[in-house]
């Protein structure tokens, strides 16, 4: 008889990488709750944690849909990157931990002032506003573990796909809501498409320089515009948040007999579902996991609903 693999959790799966990104898709897709779940499962363990964003996270209440919103809830011992201005505003449920400053980083600004890293002396709420540049996320990270952090978690703003560059993260998590879209068939459609540009095929480091045809290595973004011309040809991109074309391009693309790789690829390793919406009604939760998963080929996990799947072997 044959044994029944248990799938793994997600706290599983982001095991063995030091540093981890979560790419939001739309305003209220679960990623705070991803990250939550992240800090809870890790700290359950014993490792030091090092946090930071891009971007705003852990209000009460979302400035642009008005909706409640989870509490960012770190454990004693963790090491935050935020703005100062954030780590001073000592209310009950905002920023609550008594914490120790450890750096004040002068050349790293955001609106909210310097970012400043300290470490949570007592358990409790905090936002976070980290670097607004994507470039600066990877030497504050180091900075972060220069100071015990044993796993870095970067918490991303919405559709800022520049997260998840190679350089940044050693492993993404893509958190998708029922706010994306009205349908839950377009919510999959968008989500396929994303995760098909970022699981796209890597090239290697041949492709540092314009290649003869017919592969071409385009620099920069590449959008819909860029391809006119270069349907039939094996078109290599840095990486794929470069990458900005939709679904018929791309469809476009490989039924004229192109291709598309990457020179970096972007490891990927969960997706993470939210089926209620901040515009209205969302969608039944149990049909949209069993959907998401049959789409595409990355484990999905409903962390509110406790469910978790394996990727769909095609």
């Amino acid at each position: 008889m044959k044994t029944k693999i248990k799938p793994k959790t997600l706290i599983e799966i982001l095991q063995p990488y030091n540093s981890i990104a979560i790419a939001g898709m739309a305003k209220n897709a679960g990623k705070t709750t991803a990250l939550n779940h992240m800090i809870c499962g890790f700290a359950a363990q014993g490792t030091t944690l090092g946090l930071t964003s891009i971007g705003l996270d852990g209000e009460e209440v979302d400035h642009v849909t008005a909706t409640p919103k989870p509490r960012i809830y770190v454990p004693a011992g963790t090491i935050i990157a935020t703005a100062e201005k954030l780590l001073t505003k000592r209310e009950q449920g905002i920023n609550d931990i008594s914490r120790q400053i450890l750096a004040v980083m002068d050349d790293f600004t955001t609106p909210l002032g310097r970012i400043v890293v300290a470490r949570a002396l007592s358990a409790g709420n905090v936002m976070l506003a980290g670097a607004s540049m994507a470039r600066q996320i990877a030497p504050l990270t180091r900075i972060l573990r220069d100071w015990g952090a044993a796993k870095i978690i970067i918490d991303g703003a919405v559709g800022r796909k520049s997260l998840a560059m190679p350089e940044i993260a050693e492993a993404v998590v893509l958190a998708v809501g029922a706010g994306l879209a009205r349908s839950m068939d377009a919510v999959i459609a968008e989500t396929c498409h994303t995760v098909d540009i970022f699981c796209l095929p890597h090239v290697g480091a041949s492709c540092a320089r314009p290649l003869s045809k017919p592969y071409v290595y385009m620099e920069g973004a590449i959008t819909d515009s860029k391809l006119d011309g270069l349907y039939d040809r094996h078109v290599v991109a840095e990486d794929a948040t470069k990458i900005l074309i939709g679904p018929k391009a791309l469809a476009k693309l490989r039924l004229s007999g192109g291709t598309l790789s990457v020179k970096k690829r972007i490891n990927l390793v969960a997706v993470t579902i939210n089926p209620t919406s901040p515009y209205g009604a969302g969608f039944d939760a149990a049909e949209f996991f069993v959907k998401m998963q049959q789409a595409i080929n990355v484990p999905v996990f409903d962390i509110v609903g406790a469910s978790c799947a394996r990727p769909r072997v095609r």
